[in-house]
């Protein structure tokens, strides 16, 4: 019997920071956010911050919400809806976004600075723009979600 020797090839993994966010519902219309520093679409939610490796996603949603809405806004979180990559310039990193089914409940919205305006929109109705989103992933998974 030949012994037979193979070579592994060390492979550059890609690094993703990790995010969270929620296609908050009310009746037939979602919550959709401007970024503040770009005239592009938006969903309440961000990144898991490092020291909540083991904070249940809930909560880290939970969180993200509360800084972005305030902590007047009641809603329920349903399952997840779609994902996609988008690019952080400033740290040269992708975040792999989830995005979860929401329902509002009740409460004023108190945005942060992260965003400048929002609206409640019809997705089925509301023409959207893939110009209008940071990237052609995010907003074809919107598209498809939709479907």
């Amino acid at each position: 019997m030949q012994s037979v020797k193979i070579k592994y090839m060390k492979k550059n993994y890609a690094i993703y920071q990790v995010a969270f966010k929620i296609f908050l519902r009310k009746g037939n219309n979602v919550l959709f956010l401007k970024l503040s520093n770009k005239d592009t679409w938006d969903w309440p939610g961000g990144r898991a911050d490092k020291n909540e490796g083991r904070v249940p996603i809930k909560k880290i949603l939970a969180r993200e919400i509360r800084e972005e809405l305030g902590s007047d806004i009641k809603y329920k979180i349903g399952k997840i809806a779609f994902q996609y990559r988008r690019k952080c310039n400033a740290k040269n990193l992708y975040n792999l976004i989830t995005v979860y089914e929401g329902e509002y409940i009740s409460g004023g919205i108190k945005l942060s600075n992260e965003h400048n305006t929002y609206q409640w929109l019809n997705p089925k109705k509301f023409r959207f723009n893939k110009r209008n989103y940071p990237n052609r992933e995010e907003f074809a998974a919107f598209k498809e979600y939709l479907k």
